[in-house]
């Protein structure tokens, strides 16, 4: 029940994140300074995969396979973990959580559904031109799942020898 908690809100915080963003989009409102310059909202649509990488060019329907297949494997993975650690646990249903609300873009791509360019993107970190990656919330919860994911493989190494 946890598990599926976590997933959903991960989906559902991404999802209502992205659709705030495309109304703002709709008025010119970007990009907008939120922490000074450090922390700026820029809307941007990535039509690939992490951190703007594309090897599948123009090929939308292989991404959404591949990206399904994916998906798949974090299911497996978190099925099988179920007398896991709770952080091994919180730690791969965010990255679901997040996978799927990437996945909603992905899929709103292929098909053209909603005028969908690719995963949209807003989270803009950095200082004058020196800028991380733009990223969303689904991104971020990947990200942070993948290390608390690791650190409970660690912790579950250390404890066993």
């Amino acid at each position: 029940m946890f598990n599926a908690v976590v997933i959903f809100l991960a989906l559902f915080i991404d999802q209502l994140s992205k659709l705030i963003i495309r109304f703002y989009n709709d008025i010119n409102f970007f990009p907008k300074n939120i922490i000074s310059d450090f922390l700026k909202f820029t809307y941007v649509t990535n039509d690939g995969i992490a951190f703007g990488l594309n090897p599948f060019g123009s090929y939308n329907f292989i991404l959404l396979v591949v990206s399904i297949f994916a998906i798949l494997f974090v299911i497996k993975i978190l099925i099988d973990s179920k007398r896991s650690s709770q952080l091994t646990q919180f730690g791969l249903s965010l990255i679901l959580g997040g996978a799927l609300g990437n996945l909603v873009d992905r899929f709103l791509t292929t098909f053209n559904i909603m005028e969908y360019r690719g995963v949209i993107d807003f989270i803009d970190i950095g200082i004058k031109n020196y800028r991380f990656y733009i990223f969303n919330f689904a991104d971020f919860f990947i990200s942070l799942g993948i290390i608390l994911y690791l650190i409970s493989l660690i912790k579950s190494k250390t404890t066993n020898e």
